[in-house]
């Protein structure tokens, strides 16, 4: 499979925008428990991983129940704050991801 010849602007289009996410999730604040799954799931894009994580740390639901992908689905697609820039691109790339395979199956 040949792949598109990458050109000097592409290429600097690219690394902005890689850097741009690199800076939203480094800046990002974890002081509640739906930031911190925000941030983890921009770090490992995995439902099931963030849950894990979640659970290892000791963060539960309320102080009580412990956290499951269903959860982490819930706050990864909940509408995000005006100004919170990684949750909404986040959101969006879910939900263009769960459209994707739910098509695949149609």
């Amino acid at each position: 499979m040949a792949s598109k010849l990458m050109t000097y602007y592409r290429a600097k289009r690219e690394l902005e925008r890689l850097n741009r996410y690199i800076s939203l999730v480094d800046e990002y604040p974890s002081t509640t428990l739906e930031q911190w799954i925000i941030k983890e799931y921009a770090i490992t894009n995995s439902l099931v991983e963030v849950a894990r994580r979640a659970n290892e740390n000791g963060l539960r639901i309320n102080g009580e129940m412990e956290i499951d992908r269903d959860y982490v689905v819930f706050v990864v697609d909940s509408k995000p704050k005006s100004d919170d820039d990684l949750h909404k691109l986040l959101r969006s790339a879910y939900r263009a991801k769960s459209r994707a395979i739910k098509n695949r199956y149609l």
